[in-house]
Parts: C-alpha cells; structure tokens; sequence
C-alpha cells in the first residue's frame, strides 16, 4: 500500500471513532481500527496533530466525496428528488462533521496553520474554504441540469438550497425541531406563501 493509500485507511478507520469517542482516542485505538501497527500511524503522520486535522478535513469534504456525489445523483430524474437526495446527504454529513471538528477542536485551535491562516484573514481554515466552494459547484451542477425550471440562475438557487440546509438543522445552537429533506425541498421549491385565494 502506498503511504497516500495508508494515509486514506488510517483517517477512514479514525473518522467513525471520533464520532463514536470523541477526541480522546488513542493511537493504539485507531491503529486497532485500521488494522495497522501503532508505529505506522507516524510513518505517514508526523504527529497526532496533523492526523486530527486530516480526519477533519475527511469528515467535511471527503476524498472520494465527488464519486460518492455522482452515484447518489444517478437516477434522480426529477429536480425535487435530486434536491431530497443531495439534501439529506448533507445534512447527515454536518452532522458527523460537527462531532469530528468537536472532538478535534483542541488540535484544531492550537494549529500553527490556522494561526498563520488567521493572520492573513479572519474566518475558517483554509480545508473548510475548500469544502464550501465544493459543495456550492456540486449544489449549482444540479439546478444547471434543471436551468429551464428554474426563475433564478443555478448558483442562486445552490445558494438558497446551501441556506435552508445550514439553517435547518442546529442542535447546538439549540435550533429544534429541525426541518427534512422533504420540507426543505417543498420551501425551496413552493416557498411559503399559499396557493390561490384564502
């Protein structure tokens, strides 16, 4: 194997453990999990730091996430199913996210990258940049395929889609109940206002 596909299995295997552990995982642990000798784990990480930070980025934008994208989108002829779909994988994705950047955090706050990324600009790191512009070119694919329906351009709708999505579902901020898929597909589509004369 090569020591980016042993990169791959050892984030792969350390992601579930984060959300099932939290960030108090051994490396023995995740060694256990991937199968591997422990003193592999720092033949392709130079230390447990930057592992954390690799399973971060896994967890938000997966390597393997386009593929995985494209499969799911296979047979959705309708744009409201399309939206149902991509819309349900995002919001089961946030939620695993947010307990891997939870249980990273510590590693997260004490990066030098992200010390050095904040002195250039206020904001997120730049992996999270990265999966943001991913998700909103994945999001504006689908509305491209479905221009003639739409009354707005594709990024705006991916927009709009992207809003409803991030807002829908916060149980850490104490944002309960949440909306579905199908009632944000239904606003995104139909809005609020009622149909014909009350």
């Amino acid at each position: 194997m090569s020591p980016d596909d042993r990169r791959r299995a050892i984030v792969r295997a350390l992601v579930p453990l984060l959300v099932e552990r939290g960030g108090e995982v051994s490396t023995r642990e995740i060694a256990r999990a991937a199968g591997i000798a422990e003193g592999t784990i720092f033949r392709v990480f130079p230390d447990k730091r930057s592992l954390m930070l690799a399973a971060a980025e896994e967890a938000i934008n997966p390597a393997d996430g386009q593929a995985a994208f494209d499969a799911a989108m296979q047979g959705q002829d309708t744009l409201r199913e399309a939206i149902v779909v991509v819309t349900q994988r995002v919001l089961d994705r946030m939620r695993m996210t947010m307990s891997v950047m939870y249980a990273v955090r510590g590693h997260l706050m004490s990066s030098e990258e992200l010390h050095r990324h904040h002195k250039k600009h206020f904001g997120p790191p730049e992996f999270v940049l990265r999966a943001q512009d991913e998700l909103h070119r994945r999001l504006t694919g689908i509305f491209e395929a479905h221009r003639d329906e739409l009354a707005v351009e594709p990024d705006v709708a991916a927009i709009a889609l992207r809003s409803l999505i991030f807002g829908a579902s916060r149980p850490e901020l104490g944002m309960t109940p949440a909306l579905s898929a199908d009632q944000i597909a239904d606003l995104l589509l139909s809005g609020v206002a009622a149909r014909g004369p009350r």
